[in-house]
């Protein structure tokens, strides 16, 4: 049987308890010896048990919304997204990610997913700002349901007006700050990929080799 390549194990390890992990545990941690210290042993279980309902409650919708995004990275044309809203594709990608944005409907679950399916196919970070910030100021469902029903046309119409600049500003002062890197160059992501794949290949022929020629 062969072997999961220990390099592969290694790096998923790293993601799953990385810096970011470590720092929510700490700050679980030290959350939980407040609650403890200024309101008592009760208030410290009841908040585990709705955290736990919580949890119950979220954890299939995440679960679904991730599938959806690992569907969405493996439909989408990496080209054809690096194109539209990568690096190069200027303030067309910068409009394109806001307009996506004002379109998405419902809430974080719906619109992280798709925002690390757009990363993974080659969008560049500037269009991703924009997408989410589109999504949090200009969200055309929300305005429908919520806005105009409650604070009039006029109100909906002079906010969204005020806001509509607003993503484009913030993706393209993304561009200008050092960070996140655009997922580009899948050429050569794809030949370390296969890189490795050889390479365990051949530590697992060797392994075999050596147990036949122990039992030689």
């Amino acid at each position: 049987m062969a072997k999961e390549p220990r390099h592969k194990t290694g790096s998923l390890l790293s993601k799953m308890f990385d810096r970011t992990f470590w720092m929510f545990v700490g700050m679980t941690v030290i959350a939980a010896a407040a609650c403890w210290w200024l309101k008592g042993y009760d208030a410290l279980i009841e908040a585990f048990h709705d955290d736990l309902e919580l949890l119950v409650y979220i954890s299939p919708r995440i679960l679904l919304a991730m599938i959806v995004a690992g569907f969405a990275q493996v439909l989408l044309p990496r080209d054809k997204v690096a194109h539209w809203v990568g690096e190069q594709s200027g303030w067309r990608g910068l409009v394109i990610a806001t307009a996506a944005g004002a379109l998405t409907p419902g809430g974080p679950i719906a619109s992280f997913p798709f925002v690390l399916a757009l990363y993974m196919a080659g969008a560049d970070r500037g269009a991703l700002v924009a997408y989410l910030t589109s999504w949090a100021l200009l969200g055309f469902q929300r305005v429908m349901v919520w806005e105009i029903p409650l604070m009039g046309m006029d109100f909906a119409v002079m906010r969204s007006l005020a806001n509509l600049p607003l993503p484009l500003i913030a993706g393209y002062i993304a561009r200008l700050l050092p960070g996140l890197p655009a997922r580009t160059d899948t050429a050569e992501e794809e030949g370390r990929l296969e890189g490795a794949v050889r390479e365990a290949a051949q530590e697992q022929t060797d392994e075999l080799r050596g147990e036949g020629d122990r039992r030689g």
